[in-house]
C-alpha cells in the first residue's frame, strides 16, 4: 500500500485494483466531495486539462513535463501521494518528453560555390570602386579652371584712358565705350509739400505732438496717397510697417523710414525735419509721379 504525504492510506488502494490514474483521481475527488471547478480554482490548473486527466485523454494534454506536473498537483489536492500517482501516469501515458533534434550538418556542395574566376572578377571590381572613390576625394578628377582673361594692354605712346590715334592707313579705331557715370542723387529739399504713399496696406496714425489731435488714423490701402497738411502745425507719424510707406518732399523721394516690419513713432512730417533726418544720405532721388491708384485719405477735421 502506498501512503500519501500525510501518512494517510485512504483512497490509495485504487492503483492496486486496476484503476487508471484518471479513475483513481476521479474517485478520490468524489470521496472528498469536491467538484472539478473547485480543484481548478485551487490549483490554477486549467479545467479542460483536469477533465482530460480524469477521462484518461492524454492526447488532449500538453507535453509530458507539463502534463506530469498537472497530475501531481491534482493528486496532492485530493489527498493522494503525488509521486506515486505521477509514477503510475508515466507508465500509462504515451506522451514522451520533447527531445530537440540536432541540425544536420551536410557538407557544402562545391557546385554551389562561386567559381574562382568570378571571385577574382568581384575582387577586381571592388578594387576599382575603392580606387575611383580615392581619386574623386583627392580632387584629381575635378576640371582644371580656365585662365582669367588677360588685361588690356595700352599701346606704347598712348595715354591710358585716351582715344587711340588713327593708323597711317586712315582707318579709324573705335574707342571702347565708357560706362555712363550715374547721376548725382538729388538733395533733400528743406521746404515743400510732404506726401505719403502706401506701397502696401499699412496702418498709420498722423497726429499733432503738441495738441495730440489726430489728423488721420486708419488703414492706408496699397496705392493710396496722403498729402500732409501744413497748416496744422508739426505733425508726426506712427506706423506699423515703416518700410512700405514712401515719403516725398517737393517731389524728391526719401529713403525708407525703416524696415518692412519696423514700427516707427514720432517721425516729424515737415520738410526741414525730414531733411535733417536724412542729412548726408545719398539715397534721395527725384520722383516721377503717375496717376494715383487710390484716392488720397483726407485729413480728419480739426
Amino acid at each position: 500500500m502506498v501512503d500519501d504525504e500525510q501518512g494517510n492510506t485512504a483512497n490509495q488502494q485504487g492503483s492496486y485494483r486496476g484503476l487508471t490514474v484518471g479513475a483513481l483521481l476521479a474517485e478520490a475527488r468524489a470521496a472528498a466531495g469536491r467538484e472539478l471547478a473547485d480543484v481548478a480554482r485551487e490549483t490554477r490548473v486549467p479545467l479542460r486539462h483536469l477533465m482530460a486527466i480524469e477521462a484518461d485523454d492524454h492526447e488532449a494534454l500538453p507535453a509530458l513535463p507539463y502534463a506530469l506536473g498537472f497530475v501531481k498537483t491534482f493528486a496532492r489536492s485530493v489527498g493522494l501521494n503525488p509521486e506515486a500517482v505521477g509514477a503510475q501516469f508515466r507508465t500509462e501515458t504515451r506522451l514522451t518528453p520533447h527531445v530537440p533534434t540536432a541540425p544536420s550538418l551536410e557538407p557544402l556542395d562545391e557546385a554551389r560555390l562561386p567559381s574562382r574566376g568570378l571571385a577574382f572578377a568581384g575582387l577586381a571590381v571592388l578594387v576599382l570602386v575603392i580606387g575611383g572613390l580615392g581619386l574623386y576625394g583627392s580632387g584629381v578628377l575635378e576640371p582644371v579652371p580656365s585662365a582669367p582673361p588677360a588685361a588690356a594692354v595700352t599701346p606704347p605712346g598712348q595715354v591710358a584712358g585716351s582715344a587711340p590715334a588713327a593708323p597711317a592707313g586712315g582707318v579709324p579705331i573705335v574707342a571702347p565705350a565708357t560706362p555712363a557715370t550715374p547721376a548725382t542723387p538729388a538733395a533733400i529739399p528743406a521746404s515743400g509739400p510732404v506726401v505719403l504713399t502706401a506701397r502696401e496696406d499699412v496702418w498709420v496714425k498722423i497726429y499733432s505732438r503738441v495738441t495730440g489731435k489726430r489728423a488721420f488714423q486708419g488703414l492706408m490701402v496699397a496705392g493710396s496717397i496722403y498729402n500732409v497738411p501744413e497748416d496744422n502745425g508739426p505733425l508726426v507719424l506712427r506706423a506699423g510697417r515703416a518700410g512700405v510707406i514712401e515719403v516725398t518732399v517737393a517731389g524728391v523721394k526719401l529713403p525708407p523710414l525703416g524696415g518692412p516690419v519696423d514700427t516707427i513713432d514720432g517721425v516729424v512730417l515737415t520738410a526741414p525735419a525730414l531733411a535733417e533726418r536724412f542729412a548726408g544720405s545719398a539715397a534721395a532721388a527725384p520722383l516721377v509721379q503717375g496717376p494715383a491708384s487710390q484716392a488720397a485719405p483726407q485729413p480728419a477735421p480739426r
